[in-house]
């Protein structure tokens, strides 16, 4: 399998990294509030990811879309499980999405209160020119305060397409969207254990078995970045996508979009 990573393909400015371990046990330390729970499973070295107990709320979009200026095969596609909810333990997440060729003028990312519907962020992205996988981390400078703990927000990405111009008026009819679920939750002390023992190379796998989705993906993609033609870890991201049914993606590349230059 080959996969096409380069050091400036990925994005930088990632919340999580090798030393993320440490840095969250600190985090949390002190945090009573009610979180999702996960299920009790022992770690899976196969990469497997494992999801919560429960799934997201209904979802308007989904984790496809094709249509509107697409211009090349493949369909909008959210780099997520099967239950659209992914959990994280940082409280500025990174989101993954394969975008295919397109006529699109721009990308936009919202993000929202997952019980009023109230907008928190958004922010307008730049189009690739080619069709691979583009990332995007909530900047810490942007957003008045990190994810809390326990609360579930809900994201719409969105590939604006030019208007019709045979309409008088814009339509945006035409966008192609997908949305998500995030929720941020707390760091186990079994976890805690078990990543303070475990190599760097092992720990996606360790928040995969826990159900962190988030965390286990940014975690893995930042190790591809330092070491892009590790075939162990282009192993580890293939069982990790294959597990959630992303298998048709595993070979597409990493592009320079959405970092935090464009932040």
């Amino acid at each position: 399998m080959k996969l096409a990573l380069t050091g400036k393909t990925l994005l930088v400015s990632l919340s999580l990294g090798l030393a993320i371990a440490p840095n969250l046990v600190s985090e949390v330390k002190g945090q009573n509030q009610q979180v999702t729970r996960v299920k009790n499973l022992a770690w899976e070295v196969s990469q497997s990811y494992q999801p919560p107990d429960r799934s997201a709320p209904s979802s308007t979009a989904g984790g496809a879309s094709r249509g509107g200026c697409i211009e090349s095969t493949g369909v909008l596609t959210s780099l997520m499980p099967k239950n659209n909810l992914g959990l994280t333990l940082t409280g500025y997440p990174t989101f993954f999405w394969y975008v295919p060729k397109s006529s699109a003028e721009a990308l936009e990312f919202k993000l929202l209160d997952g019980t009023n519907g109230e907008v928190i962020y958004q922010k307008t992205l730049p189009v690739p020119e080619n069709s691979g996988i583009v990332s995007f981390t909530l900047p810490n400078n942007e957003l008045s305060a990190p994810l809390e703990v326990g609360k579930m927000y809900h994201w719409f990405f969105t590939m604006v397409c030019p208007p019709n111009s045979d309409q008088e008026l814009p339509d945006k009819s035409g966008n192609v969207i997908v949305d998500g679920w995030v929720e941020r939750t707390e760091l186990s002390p079994s976890l805690v254990s078990k990543l303070e023992k475990a190599a760097p190379s092992d720990r996606p796998s360790l928040y995969a078995a826990a159900g962190l989705w988030h965390d286990s993906l940014t975690t893995l993609v930042e190790l591809l970045r330092q070491k892009p033609d590790d075939r162990n870890l282009k192993n580890k991201w293939k069982k990790l996508l294959d597990s959630v049914g992303l298998n048709v993606i595993v070979e597409q590349p990493m592009l320079n979009c959405c970092t935090s230059e464009h932040n």
